[in-house]
């Protein structure tokens, strides 16, 4: 069974969770066992201060991404496991990176990244209630292998942008 981070910032384990009460809870117990704070102690106590500064660390980072947060859900239900997208998914990709080829100008990457954008928003609303009303894991881990993609061409499209505004 998987540690349950939420757990770790007494929150439930939902998909829409409150940002600001993650920052705050993390803060507050960096401040408690942060090794900063153990200086002076002995050895086993600063190596445990660390330990724990660690599993929080990494606990924060998995909940404050949706896609880990959402991965994390689901490993807390069962076993992850990798799917393969729909036929249907694996076409949109070809289209989306044949139109991403041949944007040439700072007007359609805007346009383009929009387009990209709203695709990412629906999916993370499917993937809210799919996690947090429905329970539907399997559906969730296709949504997250869709985000994955779509995370990584919409960094695409930013660079892209970028290389265009020094131009």
């Amino acid at each position: 069974m998987t540690q349950n981070f939420f757990d770790t910032f007494n929150l439930p384990v939902l998909f829409n969770i409150d940002i600001d009460m993650l920052n705050h809870q993390y803060r507050t117990l960096q401040k408690t066992i942060h090794p900063d704070r153990f200086v002076n102690a002995t050895d086993a106590e600063k190596k445990q201060s660390l330990q724990k500064s660690t599993q929080i660390n990494d606990a924060y980072q998995v909940l404050k991404d949706p896609i880990k947060r959402a991965s994390h859900i689901i490993s807390l239900h069962q076993v992850l496991k990798e799917n393969t997208l729909p036929p249907d998914f694996l076409m949109q990709q070809m289209e989306w990176e044949e139109e991403f080829e041949t944007i040439n100008d700072l007007e359609q990457v805007q346009l383009f990244s929009d387009k990209i954008d709203g695709e990412k928003k629906m999916l993370m609303d499917l993937l809210a209630m799919d996690l947090d009303e429905k329970k539907d894991w399997e559906s969730a881990t296709n949504i997250i292998g869709k985000l994955k993609f779509i995370t990584n061409l919409f960094l695409r499209i930013q660079q892209k942008k970028l290389s265009m505004d020094n131009s």
